[in-house]
């Protein structure tokens, strides 16, 4: 017998931006290590080509099209995946957006759109997961937000505003509902390659990723690895915390590499 379980055998997990991406590729790892899986996002198409794949792996799986920034389409959400799967143990809130402006020219109406979009449809669908969860006295809600809302990101002031509001919730989560046997804990992907990251990792590959310490890209398997640790039995400890997955940028140094050399050789240097 394994001393270590990542099985999720029995469990339903519901993934949100789930078609493409880090989503994706959580919604695949869950039915990897045995779980069932609804994914949510806009678009249909790539939601059913998901689905396919995930049902491929032996799976149940439903897909459902859905706009998060409406409380009406997240509680249909909710009833859909209760009818085709069964409540929900493991709720991912994935799905962000953002709107690539400085704070000077942000809008009220793409703030507001933001904080709906990557902060309150992840209240809302844990509201509607949390009576399920509380009956069982178990469940899971692992909030995906960004280091940009561990520190200032330049020109998307409003997303990281909404990342840093979505860390303070999963941890408020963690403090008010322990009790009723529910974890809820948060990851902080760095810069990852997926479709609405592409431009930024055009830019930094040419540049060779120097903004982090691995001086390498983050693929969206990265991120569903740590959301397998903590959904499964070997993350039962793992409550109320932020799980940084960036290649090292939250601690990058403060030289370069060249710069670095350069200071460790005059150190070395006979006085």
């Amino acid at each position: 017998m394994s001393i270590v379980s990542f099985s999720l055998e029995g469990k339903i997990a519901l993934v949100t931006g789930g078609s493409k991406g880090i989503g994706r590729a959580i919604a695949l790892a869950f039915a990897e290590h045995g779980a069932d899986v609804a994914i949510a996002a806009r678009g249909a198409e790539a939601l059913e080509a998901t689905c396919k794949e995930i049902q491929a792996t032996g799976r149940r799986s439903v897909a459902v099209p859905v706009d998060v920034s409406s409380d009406e389409e997240l509680e249909k959400l909710h009833q859909v995946v209760r009818s085709e799967l069964g409540d929900v143990d493991i709720l991912v809130n994935n799905v962000g957006g953002a709107e690539p402006v400085g704070l000077a020219q942000l809008t009220y109406e793409q703030f507001e759109r933001t904080m709906k979009t990557n902060t309150w449809a992840a209240i809302r669908l844990a509201q509607l997961c949390y009576p399920a969860m509380q009956k069982k006295r178990a469940g899971v809600v692992i909030n995906i937000s960004s280091n940009g809302g561990l520190k200032p990101d330049p020109y998307i002031g409003g997303y990281s505003a909404s990342k840093a509001a979505l860390n303070i919730v999963s941890g408020q989560m963690a403090q008010e509902w322990a009790r009723d046997g529910i974890r809820s804990v948060c990851i902080c992907p760095g810069l990852v390659r997926t479709e609405m990251a592409a431009p930024l990792v055009e830019h930094f590959e040419k540049k060779g990723f120097p903004q982090n310490m691995l001086r390498t890209c983050g693929e969206p398997e990265h991120i569903a690895g740590m959301a397998v640790l903590l959904a499964s039995p070997a993350g039962a400890y793992c409550h109320g915390e932020i799980f940084v997955v960036d290649g090292g940028e939250m601690w990058r140094p403060t030289y370069t590499d060249e710069e670095a050399d350069t200071v460790i050789s005059e150190l070395d240097e006979p006085a």
